[in-house]
């Protein structure tokens, strides 16, 4: 006799369960009489909880370039004006960069994303005042911030609104009254260019990048 035939006339025939599928199986048992219903129900009742969606906000993603203090351009004072190319000793030059106003103290973010190739001074034979320098990863963009006090270290990674130092008082330098700032120099592929023209105006920007 065949374990078939002898399984029908015991009254009870066994189907293999579903690969994989634990519940079907204790099901089929059930049915079967071969594992009390209690004990499935059991079974069943703690079989892991199906896993529910949870939903979150994403950060904003970072700026791609910060006014590095968040304020205006310095306007005209007894030193000149700090708009880019404003005319420097009487005409004979130009201004290089863009000057950016400051309270002495307070942070300066960094402008661009990039590495610090640089810390200096501002001035040959007068070690007072600071700057930072940074290269974009690309090297196609370098912006060198003066009047500052260092708060990175060289060969640091900084993204663009993260603090790079904080605001030097320059009326030790300039006592006749100039505007407290801090100077923005800026290449484009090796060029220089008008940091106004591409930085962020005055606005709250600093504000959103700390909430």
């Amino acid at each position: 006799m065949s374990p078939f035939s002898h399984a029908r006339r015991r009254g009870r025939i066994t189907f293999p369960a579903p690969p994989g599928a634990a519940a079907l199986s204790i099901a089929a048992f059930t049915l079967a009489g071969c594992v009390d219903a209690g004990v499935a129900a059991q079974a069943l009742a703690t079989a892991p909880a199906s896993i529910k969606a949870t939903t979150y906000t994403l950060p904003p993603p970072a700026p791609e370039l910060v006014n590095p203090t968040g304020h205006a351009l310095r306007g005209e004072d007894l030193y000149g004006a700090g708009a880019f190319g404003a005319s420097r000793s009487g005409g004979t030059r130009r201004h290089r960069g863009a000057d950016y106003v400051a309270e002495p103290g307070e942070l300066v973010r960094a402008p661009i994303s990039g590495v610090v190739q640089r810390i200096g001074y501002a001035y040959r034979g007068d070690q007072r005042y600071r700057y930072v320098e940074l290269s974009s990863e690309d090297l196609t963009r370098d912006v060198r911030v003066l009047y500052v006090g260092p708060l990175v270290e060289l060969g640091a990674l900084v993204r663009a609104g993260e603090p790079i130092g904080r605001a030097q008082d320059l009326s030790r330098r300039y006592p006749r009254g100039i505007t407290n700032h801090v100077h923005v120099e800026m290449r484009e592929n090796g060029a220089l260019a008008d940091p106004a023209d591409m930085l962020p105006a005055a606005s709250g920007q600093h504000a959103e990048i700390d909430a």
